[in-house]
């Protein structure tokens, strides 16, 4: 909110400086955009009366001139204008001044003659013709007025003010305005507030005469208020009234659009003024648009309307978008000759819908938006009325029509001093509360400790302790509040156990090269297809969103090895050779179809992997790795995922439950991802590692024994899990066993058909005593026919 300094005096005695004034308002809510000091833009330039004109001894185009400028003697100035004349009055810039455009006017020669300033035009003076009259004339700047020769030229545009720019919070709308501004400066400053009492006669008639109004929506139009002026006499506003317009940067028209932008820059309260014989049927109607509607608005634009924007209307189309613009046709024209004057309140969220939805934006309807006063609405007519009077713009009818449904009374709210000031945290005496409330129009009295509150209209924000203790602290000073050292039990933050075991997970996969991705929770309904999944499979049971980005959206998955491909896809695709990467996320299972409730969310992670050395032992080394890192002891067993590769695919096994899924990705699916290579992924159940027992570590003492070591060549038939052989091997050796390796698995014409040759190293030890040879072989013969009892013999 823009207001100028020389306006705000009309209310308040402002006698601090400018900085202190500011520095006062932000200490009680009120932030200082910025403050524009207009004197500074010129500096030593007065008023000049040319005394005499002489021609240039050694130029045609130029003239010499003797200007009085107020001081003992006249000073001489040369100047090429061919507009200027003796007698006339103009501003001289003298030695050593400065312009609004920046120049720096110093004394000098001009082909020779001395000058000793220069006469300024309206360009040079950054001038318009709405700001000075014969501003834009091609020449010099002739003053229209009689000034005193040497007047400063701040003082005849009117630039000794200063322009302060206070950002006003939504809660207060109340401070849209000159006067609403004017009031916290008055509290602030303790100083008398002084509004105009708006006082005007009428002509007699009756209104009831002219015009009727009709309001069919009170929810949407509480108030409408309508008056009459005849015979208007529309004319040039006088100067005191185009310098404060102009200084909130409003442009001046004539006297009676004038007014009504005075006085919603000055109430806060916008209006608008209806040409008379524009009415058709000499009603008013406050109503919702029809669908399709149409209206033409005073800034050349049409619309189209709706059954929920709110009009005013006559007898036959809307004249104005309520408490946004005005019609075309409505407004007030040079040959006016009668008026009727409109005064409202509209509700804003209806303001502020049809403002968004036109695409157009007002002084006026950013005020409907943040809410005006419903009790303002006669203020606001009565203070333009008064200025129409004053004025002698137009002769005022007798009589108002005030459309309402009743009035609002004054709130009222009590609350004690003791319940204040612990809220604030500091003891402000009662009467000083008390006082203060009162400054700022809550009408407050003290009875046995507690104030009893009276909230004016204009205050919507103010509903309960909490307002009034800020109101007093506000202005009593935030500088009382002393700072206190914080108080209270400390409570050392830490990582939830399932953050703790992803980001374990995560920092061990990224050790073996891997790079975390993130893909949308959301895939396509079609994405699972391409997994070649049953019609029965249960992944198959998703979560259909309602209202998706696309289709390619639409669905919450069940699994994440679609996202993993897709991403493997594109990176190939766009020539990444090899690529190690991982997702950590979660899968989101209903509960039940249709969905009634949220669905389980399911911690789950993928891993995928291509690229040349990369093979399924590869994938199943780091599986293994990352459940050993938290002691698990798994196990692994033939799978049947149709996306994976037959013969080269397993589960991860744990406590007798499926855990995990690895392999190589089906050549088929493969094939719908674009992709001509072997592709390797894996999908992991988060839940059972994190529902884990903390892994034990258990430290031992370095080995007193030596230790025994035997290899052992076994054969079995191709379809033999190497898990099942390593589990009976570990069985049958108890403790003595140390460590157990496959070195090889051999294939070929010296093993029988079907069959595959596996090789184990056995580290055994004792740690009582060294292991004497008929020890060992009887571990290792034991061993041999607990495995000949499932078809795994010792290679011959």
């Amino acid at each position: 909110m823009k207001v100028s300094l020389l306006w705000l005096k009309q209310y308040v005695d402002i006698d601090v400086p400018v900085e202190e004034l500011c520095r006062k308002m932000i200490m009680s809510g009120f932030e200082v955009e910025s403050v524009e000091d207009l004197s500074q833009t010129m500096n030593n330039v007065v008023v000049g009366r040319i005394l005499k004109l002489e021609k240039h001894p050694n130029a045609d185009r130029l003239q010499v001139c003797l200007v009085d400028v107020g001081g003992t003697e006249p000073i001489q100035i040369i100047t090429g204008a061919d507009n200027v004349f003796e007698g006339a009055l103009v501003p001289v810039a003298l030695h050593n001044s400065k312009l609004p455009n920046g120049m720096q006017i110093k004394k000098g020669k001009l082909r020779g003659v001395e000058s000793h300033g220069m006469l300024c035009s309206g360009a040079e003076l950054c001038l318009k013709e709405d700001d000075y009259k014969g501003a834009e004339v091609n020449g010099i700047l002739i003053l229209n007025e009689d000034y005193k020769p040497g007047t400063d030229m701040r003082d005849v545009l009117d630039l000794n003010d200063v322009i302060i720019d206070f950002a006003v919070t939504a809660n207060r709308p109340d401070c849209q305005s000159v006067i609403g501004i004017a009031r916290e400066i008055a509290v602030v400053l303790n100083k008398e507030l002084k509004l105009p009492k708006p006082e005007y006669k009428t002509v007699g008639d009756d209104i009831n005469k002219y015009i009727s109004i009709t309001v069919e929506d009170y929810n949407l139009c509480p108030r409408y208020m309508g008056r009459m002026v005849k015979n208007l006499r529309i004319k040039e506003s006088p100067g005191w009234m185009k310098k404060f317009l102009k200084s909130a940067g409003v442009r001046s028209i004539n006297n009676i659009v004038d007014i009504t932008n005075f006085v919603m820059l000055e109430t806060g309260q916008p209006m608008h003024a209806f040409d008379y014989n524009d009415i058709k049927g000499s009603k008013i109607i406050v109503r919702t648009a029809k669908n399709g509607e149409r209206i033409a608005t005073l800034d050349g634009k049409e619309h189209t309307l709706n059954s929920e924007m709110l009009v005013i209307a006559d007898a036959e189309n809307p004249s104005c978008l309520a408490g946004i613009i005005g019609s075309e046709n409505s407004g007030i024209k040079d040959n006016t000759t009668d008026l009727f004057l409109e005064c409202a309140k509209f509700r804003r969220d209806n303001i502020r819908k049809t403002s968004r939805a036109l695409g157009v934006r007002t002084e006026s309807s950013s005020r409907f938006e943040k809410g005006v006063d419903i009790l303002n609405v006669e203020y606001a007519m009565n203070r333009a009325l008064q200025l129409i009077y004053e004025l002698d713009a137009g002769d005022i009818i007798e009589g108002v029509i005030d459309c309402n449904k009743g009035l609002p009374k004054d709130r009222e709210i009590s609350v004690s001093v003791d319940s204040i000031n612990q809220l604030l945290g500091i003891n402000v005496p009662a009467d000083t509360m008390c006082e203060i409330l009162n400054q700022l129009q809550i009408s407050t009295t003290l009875e046995n400790g507690t104030l009893h509150c009276r909230i004016p209209s204009f205050r919507d924000d103010i509903e309960g302790r909490a307002d009034i203790a800020e109101e007093i602290i506000r202005v009593y000073g935030y500088d009382h509040i002393v700072g206190t050292t914080m108080r209270g039990n400390i409570t050392r933050g830490k990582l939830t156990k399932d953050r703790t075991v992803t980001d374990k997970i995560k920092s061990r996969l990224i050790s073996h090269g891997f790079r975390e991705i993130t893909t949308y929770s959301f895939i396509s309904g079609k994405a699972l297809d391409t997994l070649c999944l049953n019609a029965d499979d249960p992944r198959r049971n998703t979560v259909t969103i309602l209202n998706p980005l696309g289709e390619e959206y639409s669905t919450m998955r069940t699994q994440l090895i679609t996202s993993m491909l897709t991403v493997i896809s594109t990176n190939y695709n766009r020539k990444n050779l090899a690529a190690r990467l991982f997702e950590v996320s979660k899968l989101f299972v209903p509960k039940s179809l249709p969905v009634t409730e949220q669905p389980n969310e399911i911690p789950a992670m993928s891993i995928g992997l291509y690229g040349k050395g990369e093979d399924f032992f590869t994938l199943k080394g780091i599986i293994e790795d990352i459940y050993s890192l938290f002691g698990m002891d798994v196990g692994f067993a033939r799978s049947d995922e149709p996306y994976l590769h037959p013969g080269r695919q397993a589960k991860v096994v744990y406590n007798g439950k499926q855990v995990a899924v690895l392999g190589e990705v089906h050549p088929k699916v493969a094939s719908l991802y674009d992709l001509d290579i072997r592709v390797y992924v894996s999908e992991i159940q988060l839940l059972p590692i994190i529902e884990a027992p903390a892994k034990q570590v258990i430290y031992k003492p370095l080995p007193k024994f030596p230790a025994v070591i035997r290899d052992l060549a076994l054969v079995c038939d191709v379809d033999t899990p190497v898990g099942t052989i390593e589990k009976t091997i570990r069985d049958t050796t108890g403790d003595l066993l140390e460590e157990l390796e496959l070195f090889d698995i051999y294939q070929g014409e010296q093993i029988e058909k079907g069959k595959k040759s596996v090789a184990y190293r056995i580290t055994l030890r004792s740690h009582t005593a060294t292991l004497t040879d008929e020890q060992v072989s009887e571990v290792i013969n034991k061993t041999v026919k607990s495995l000949e009892a499932f078809g795994v013999y010792l290679r011959q």
